[in-house]
């Protein structure tokens, strides 16, 4: 597998397109280096079932290489970014996890997303946010104030500064013009670093 960064760009319709620039392909197709195959993988997002057609690279040893996305996660059924913008969400309002997931599913239009989602995602995110701000330049004056963290009573100081840090990373994700990018980018400086994605 090869997990590329996208432009931002995505044009969502009956297929969920993320494109290489002309360049790159005209020189993986000239190299003959495209196979004819390809792998195609459903996203849910606004109400709709997307299929994402990723493809496929010939090995120096015959095997298939998936070129893919870095907005797409392994067996999870939305891009990166809901799940980047529901860490953010919790940590920054004061809603609860059942309440963070329900705003989750009204803003992207989602059948289902769970407050165990959630959960997961946050222990995640949290458990390899000092990582995660070592793959970024230094975060911008004033995103503090911009993204104040909401304490919750029952949070120790270990938990208390990692959720800090990890709000201080994903405040962008809150921005709509900044939150597939940013996600991307994020996901991909992460799995290039530790060969894992993200959540």
């Amino acid at each position: 597998m090869i997990i590329t960064l996208t432009p931002a760009e995505i044009n969502i319709s009956d297929e969920f397109s993320c494109t290489f620039g002309h360049e790159i392909w005209d020189k993986l197709v000239t190299g003959k280096a495209i196979r004819r195959k390809n792998r195609t993988y459903t996203l849910f997002l606004h109400r709709r079932q997307l299929q994402l057609v990723c493809p496929l690279l010939k090995g120096g040893d015959g095997q298939n290489i998936v070129l893919w996305p870095a907005i797409k996660l392994p067996f999870r059924k939305y891009p990166v970014y809901v799940y980047l913008y529901a860490t953010v969400l919790y940590l920054s309002s004061g809603l609860s996890m059942r309440d963070t997931a329900a705003q989750v599913r009204r803003h992207f239009g989602l059948d289902t997303f769970s407050h165990s989602t959630v959960s997961r995602a946050l222990r995640k995110l949290s458990d390899i946010a000092g990582i995660l701000s070592s793959l970024l330049p230094d975060s911008e004056p004033g995103m503090e104030e911009s993204c104040p963290l909401i304490v919750r009573s029952r949070w120790d100081s270990g938990r208390l500064g990692r959720y800090s840090l990890l709000l201080q990373m994903l405040c962008p994700v809150l921005d709509s013009r900044q939150m597939i990018p940013y996600s991307s980018l994020l996901n991909y400086r992460y799995f290039n670093h530790v060969q894992k994605f993200i959540v």
